[in-house]
């Protein structure tokens, strides 16, 4: 049985225990226990690299949190992949491409960010299988990539641009355009950007209808927008603008198969990301008139080649990517990721991270994802070679993975965490059984069943096997398992005993009848 557990502070009263126990029993130790490991707070956040410009608020948010910031923007990718090492955390923009190669290269990386809304620039499945965190800043440029659109529209109307280079080249082109009043735009992304663009638009009298398969009919009538089907959108719709991360799905998704369907003389926008129209088919159209005037602020190749046709074309309007390019976007979007990175580090929030539900989830029950992992990690020392390990407890989804991660950090595979535990576990051969019940947390395998709770902030173990405990996870903890039981005492008379360390580090043994674990304060 198990039966003795110990703090120790420090290592000569380590020894001097070990001298004390040792003429009472023949013990070996089987574990060694440090909570040192923060299952919320996942980050050391010691040394930050910024790879693109940002503005100087974010190194000076850094700054006053004690996080050291390195600020390198143009870096190439084999400089990238050289320095890399040295930094718990990542800031990009759009510029940076954070690649599975440079993740793996990232040796002490926790975290990256993009100081923006787009992330199609990092590689994600990549960072949560290294167990580190992505983040975005989704509503910092919101304002100014929803202006901008407007803005665009506003020019197709009229054709502004060409009308400004007739004007420089000496022309006097009284060209008509056409009203937004009365005409119909669709909307294909109903985001925070795509809700901003369509109140601004039925400012001008605009009907709005729009696509998004996560935003229910209710939600954009509530704003003004009937919401349909893309392909019931696209013959009704003189305006098209486009809100949508870049995705397999979203990949062309207009194309020369949509365009056949639209409007003849649709005007489109793209403020989103390239790739998302089929540059080659909307050229086509253009040249046919089926599009009367495209406006493209991202391309698929950026910069696009200064002899594209498309670009040439008279009836296309470009921008070299200015969605975001305020003052105002550009200072929100900097403090924002700063701020995010220290919250998520300080366990206060996970707001803008994309790869971290579990996270997310324990953050609201950190003191259960505590113990989960401290369970986990005792689990390992008394079951090393557990391939499953069974878990009962209540339904939060990530009190399982916490357990896993636990246990797997305790073998030394430091990067399990709760992003990156079921890849791990997967290779490391471990799998867990989760049932819901009520009362203790259980995780066992084999042999082995530990039960514990959380009261306040401290961990308990309250059973192991079937004897009862009640031994605090805090503090430096050594688990001495008997093969002899003292003399005088049988083995139904030993159920635990508990020296605890702190200001009693010299606590004598006892024997007697029916002793049970006690936490000497």
């Amino acid at each position: 049985p198990w039966n003795f557990f110990y703090d120790i502070p420090n290592h000569s009263q380590k020894q001097w225990y070990q001298r004390r126990v040792r003429g009472v029993l023949n013990y070996y130790t089987n574990y060694y226990y440090k909570s040192n490991l923060r299952i919320m707070g996942i980050l050391k956040l010691k040394k930050v690299l910024i790879s693109d410009k940002i503005a100087d608020i974010c190194v000076k948010t850094f700054a006053a949190n004690g996080v050291e910031v390195t600020y390198r923007p143009g870096l190439s990718k084999s400089e990238l992949i050289e320095i890399i090492p040295e930094f718990n955390g990542l800031v990009v923009r759009s510029a940076t491409k954070v690649t599975a190669e440079v993740i793996k290269a990232a040796t002490n990386l926790e975290i990256i960010g993009r100081a923006g809304t787009g992330t199609d620039n990092i590689d994600i499945p990549a960072a949560s299988d290294a167990g580190v965190v992505v983040m975005n800043t989704p509503g910092g440029n919101t304002n100014s990539a929803a202006e901008h659109t407007c803005a665009l529209i506003l020019s197709m109307c009229r054709n502004i641009p060409n009308r400004h280079t007739e004007l420089m080249n000496g022309q006097w082109n009284r060209i008509n355009g056409i009203e937004l009043t009365g005409k119909t735009i669709g909307i294909i992304g109903l985001g925070r950007i795509g809700m901003i663009v369509a109140h601004r638009m039925q400012a001008f009298g605009m009907t709005t209808i729009g696509y998004d398969p996560f935003v229910s009919a209710e939600v954009a009538a509530k704003a003004g927008v009937e919401a349909m089907t893309l392909e019931a959108m696209w013959p009704l719709c003189d305006f098209i603008t486009l809100h949508v991360p870049l995705i397999p799905p979203t990949k062309h998704m207009i194309n020369a198969g949509v365009l056949e369907k639209c409007k003849k003389g649709v005007r489109i926008v793209n403020c989103s990301r390239g790739g998302i129209i089929d540059e080659e088919a909307l050229l086509e159209s253009l040249n046919s008139g089926k599009v009367a005037c495209a406006a493209l602020d991202v391309f698929e190749e950026e910069p696009p080649q200064s002899d594209s046709p498309l670009l040439q074309h008279p009836n296309l309007i470009a921008t070299p990517h200015l969605g975001a390019s305020t003052a105002e976007a550009q200072t929100r979007v900097a403090k924002e990721i700063a701020e995010q990175f220290i919250a998520v580090r300080d366990s206060t929030s996970t707001f803008g991270c994309m790869n971290a539900p579990l996270l997310s989830g324990a953050l609201g029950e950190p003191s259960k994802a505590k113990l989960a992992q401290q369970l986990g990690m005792l689990l390992y020392n008394l079951a090393p070679k557990a391939n499953v390990v069974y878990v009962q407890g209540d339904n939060a989804s990530f009190v399982p993975h916490a357990v896993m991660a636990g246990y797997l950090n305790a073998k030394g595979v430091t990067s399990a965490n709760l992003i990156s535990v079921k890849k791990v576990a997967a290779a490391n051969g471990l799998s867990f059984e989760y049932s819901a019940g009520s009362g203790d947390l259980v995780v066992s395998s084999g042999e082995v069943k530990l039960s514990g709770r959380s009261e306040g902030n401290v961990s308990f173990v309250t059973k192991i096997n079937s004897n009862d405990a009640f031994i605090p996870l805090t503090g430096n903890l050594t688990l001495l398992k008997t093969s002899n039981i003292p003399e005088g005492l049988s083995r139904d008379h030993v159920t635990g005993i508990y020296f605890a360390g702190g200001d009693h580090p010299r606590v004598p043994f006892q024997p007697g009848p029916s002793v049970h674990p006690q936490t000497v304060r």
